[in-house]
């Protein structure tokens, strides 16, 4: 007798398994299309974000370099300020310069009065009174000087003054602040993510962006005064700004400011103050302007600290007096005398401020030269370098920390819980299935959720991808050994292993992952107890 349905069973049985692979391979695959989808928009992130460091601190060299033009543009007012101080000082000394030829005649007057010359007797007194006048003349043009000599002085100290002023820290402080907004704060990634939900299967209400990662806000933020170990500091103190100041020194550049000799000008416009047949024959200059330390009236590498700004000028004026009458000799031999002048800018809290020329041991000052030379409020105590944002000192010679240029981490999730349970894959099946009426049969989930009781019922709903950015400072040509620095606008972007550095080898991307998604803490600490190096 034939039974018939036999094969029905196991045609049942077989099709159960089918099904149940065929689930399972669309579910692994796409699970793996959506893995690969993650971790694109984790990469897009962690590069967006080290661009975005890039050129934030691009930005910021920059505004460095435009600091440092202001206060090489203020050396040039201070040079040209203490120049024409120094103009006065030539006038002084001039007068003085008068002595020489004076004395010579003094002699000849001494021998011939008393001998009864009296032709030598008058032409010498007529020549010392010819030179005592001429003397006094000077002196008097000197001090008539002074009205013009007010309009000009006063806006060129205001000049320098606002030079010093006009500092680029508002303008770093919006960079950085934006740099915060976007990287730290994990703006740029929730704006990449969110994009991509608008093309999601689900409206993207399955896609996560973690709150701030403590990671980025470590490599960027170095706080106020390099305090912190972020490559970003928000200030510097007034004992590591050197650098600024040696870059400006060396910028400087033109030679009217760092070594003046322009003697000649002020010769021929103090030829024109002389009667003739009298002559300049010549004027000495040599002079600069720096940023030395408290009073220290030098440019000599160790007082440079930016405490003030200095000008200062000194040399000699030579003349002669060609106005001598017969039988008297023409005198040959010049006079020479003295001169220097310097102006001295310090801070609204140092009214130490000076504006002195001085020429034959006559010397003259502005009496108000603390309103006028006075720099701003000081803002890196003493001194008169204005705030500025700069590369963290204390990490240029940390090898193993990439010289502190900062990596930066982004990590995306795909929450499979928020998909809705009517709208899911249908191959995402969960269902039990038994063998014998006298167990309660196996659970077979396969959404991905969680795992079943029996291995630990472990919560594996969030899928998490993280991707390491970073920004490395590389100048073009044979500059390798150039530390990374905000002076040079030489910042770029790459994407990196996790493990770039120590940290991140060591405790960063354990960290990051624990507070996003613990499972995959866990996981990322078993593959790498197995020595697995693919990060």
């Amino acid at each position: 007798m034939r039974r018939r349905g036999q094969t029905l069973v196991v045609f049942a049985l077989s099709l159960l398994l089918l099904v149940l692979m065929v689930t399972m391979t669309l579910s692994i695959g796409m699970k793996a299309k959506e893995k690969m989808e993650l971790q694109t928009l984790a990469d897009a992130a962690a590069y967006s974000n080290a661009v975005a460091t890039a050129r934030a601190f691009n930005s910021i060299s920059l505004m460095n370099r435009a600091l440092m033009g202001h206060m090489v543009a203020m050396t040039g007012v201070e040079s040209l300020i203490s120049w024409t101080g120094y103009y006065r000082g030539s006038i002084l000394a001039a007068s003085k310069a008068y002595d020489g030829p004076f004395k010579q005649y003094e002699k000849i007057a001494l021998t011939a009065c008393p001998a009864g010359n009296t032709a030598l007797c008058t032409c010498a007194n007529k020549a010392m009174t010819d030179i005592t006048q001429t003397q006094k003349d000077l002196i008097l043009k000197e001090k008539e000087i002074d009205d013009s000599w007010d309009s000009l002085d006063k806006p060129a100290g205001e000049e320098a003054g606002l030079l010093q002023l006009s500092s680029i820290w508002d303008e770093q402080q919006d960079v950085y602040k934006q740099l915060k907004e976007t990287v730290i704060d994990g703006g740029l990634a929730r704006s990449i993510v969110s994009e991509a939900k608008k093309g999601a299967a689900f409206d993207g209400k399955d896609l996560l962006v973690p709150d701030e990662i403590q990671v980025n806000k470590d490599e960027l933020d170095g706080e106020w005064g390099c305090a912190g170990k972020g490559a970003a500091c928000l200030r510097r103190n007034a004992g590591h700004k050197l650098h600024f100041i040696d870059a400006a020194m060396g910028s400087r550049g033109f030679s009217f400011v760092t070594a003046r000799g322009a003697g000649s000008a002020i010769k021929s416009k103090l030829q024109t103050l002389l009667p003739p047949p009298d002559a300049v024959v010549n004027v000495s200059n040599i002079g600069s302007s720096y940023f030395p330390g408290e009073g220290q009236k030098s440019h000599a590498g160790p007082t440079i600290d930016g405490t003030e700004v200095w000008g200062d000028d000194h040399g000699s004026v030579r003349v002669t007096f060609g106005r001598g009458q017969l039988p008297c000799p023409m005198v040959s031999l010049p006079g020479s005398s003295n001169a220097q002048a310097h102006v001295r800018s310090n801070h609204l809290d140092d009214h130490g401020d000076q504006h002195v020329w001085e020429g034959g041991g006559v010397r003259r000052s502005d009496p108000d030269a603390d309103e006028r030379h006075t720099m701003g409020k000081c803002t890196q105590c003493p001194g008169i370098w204005p705030s500025h944002m700069d590369y963290n000192y204390n990490l240029v010679d940390q090898g193993a920390d990439n010289w502190g240029q900062p990596k930066t981490y982004a990590v995306i999730q795909r929450n499979y819980k928020e998909r809705p349970l009517k709208r899911a894959d249908p191959w995402n099946l969960m269902f039990r299935f038994r063998f014998s009426p006298k167990k309660e049969g196996v659970e077979f989930d396969n959404r991905g959720i969680e795992l079943s009781e029996a291995n630990g019922g472990t919560d594996i709903s969030l899928a998490t991808a993280l991707s390491a950015g970073i920004t490395y400072y590389k100048r073009e040509g044979p500059h390798w050994q150039e530390p990374p620095n905000f002076l040079n606008p030489f910042w770029r972007a790459t994407l990196v292993s996790a493990h770039v550095d120590t940290e991140g080898r060591t405790t960063d991307v354990k960290e990051t992952l624990q507070k996003a998604a613990p499972f995959a803490a866990e996981a990322y600490e078993a593959l790498k107890k197995k020595e697995y190096k693919g990060w």
